[in-house]
């Protein structure tokens, strides 16, 4: 009787937990339904029909769009400065990570305090310094003057993630390496970073969400339209189009598909990633 009564409680609590998790995750997806929505809707529908199921489907904006906000040159833009951030921070991070979590210097964890501090900065704290540093290197409207920001102040996030990932792996796999004459460089670069794709991918998927969607930085150093990133180039558009909603809420699915496909792809080794520290005995 008593573990029927125990088998009776957990099922209580597992049906109480199922239902929040749903509320919670209805919750969180319903802003991106909304968008879809929207999106999908004829042009003047939401006026008339504010529900998530359009009366009318219509496909041929999101052409339209594409060509009138200029998406395939807004794209180009974002994906070079999101990619050079992410390898930027990816191969900075991972060698100071290395460095603090397999080697021993003078003042190392001083210095790795020092680094974790940035994770205090912002960038709209920064912004004149870092507008004046632009000025003075003259990379106003060029892809670098935005890679390097986003580099410098995602490494502090990276290396923190990245060190207790280096840290969980076995002394065992180095050790053996430098018998066989390995050098350091050759450790980390052929040995130990293949083992950490999983928070390889977590760095790299915090990096890329920030660079993508970052607006302050580029509205900040760029002034060409035709350096514009979608942040900026959905801001303008919007501006344009300001009366017609699902043109502008097309743009915006636009945007966010590939930052969700990514994520979904790489969903296992983002969750490794997060709780590679955590399981360091």
């Amino acid at each position: 009787m008593h573990t029927e009564d125990n088998h009776l409680h957990r099922w209580h609590i597992n049906a109480i937990l199922n239902v929040i998790l749903i509320i919670i995750s209805t919750l969180m997806i319903l802003p991106w339904l909304v968008a879809l929505s929207t999106a999908l809707k004829a042009p003047g529908e939401t006026l008339t029909n504010p529900g998530l199921i359009p009366q009318q489907i219509d496909l041929g904006k999101f052409v339209e769009v594409f060509w009138q906000a200029n998406v395939p040159v807004l794209a180009m833009n974002s994906i070079i400065v999101t990619g050079g951030s992410v390898f930027g921070v990816l191969l900075l991070a991972s060698l100071a990570a290395y460095g603090f979590a397999r080697m021993d210097f003078i003042f190392k964890e001083a210095l790795f305090f020092i680094l974790l501090t940035g994770l205090m900065l912002q960038s709209a704290a920064l912004m004149i310094p870092l507008y004046q540093v632009n000025v003075a290197l003259k990379l106003l409207n060029t892809h670098l003057g935005l890679i390097g920001p986003y580099v410098a102040l995602g490494l502090p996030f990276a290396v923190l993630i990245l060190r207790g990932f280096f840290e969980s792996l076995p002394k065992e796999l180095e050790e053996a390496a430098i018998v066989d004459g390995a050098s350091r460089f050759t450790i980390y670069w052929r040995i130990l970073l293949p083992l950490t794709r999983p928070a390889l991918a977590t760095v790299g998927i915090f990096t890329g969400l920030g660079a993508w969607n970052d607006f302050l930085l580029p509205m900040l150093f760029l002034t060409k339209s035709e350096m514009n990133t979608l942040p900026q180039g959905l801001l303008v558009f919007q501006f344009e189009h300001i009366s017609q909603q699902e043109h502008q809420f097309a743009l915006i699915v636009m945007m966010m598909v590939p930052v969700v496909a990514v994520f979904l792809m790489m969903q296992r080794q983002f969750m490794q990633g997060l709780t590679a520290g955590a399981v360091k005995g």
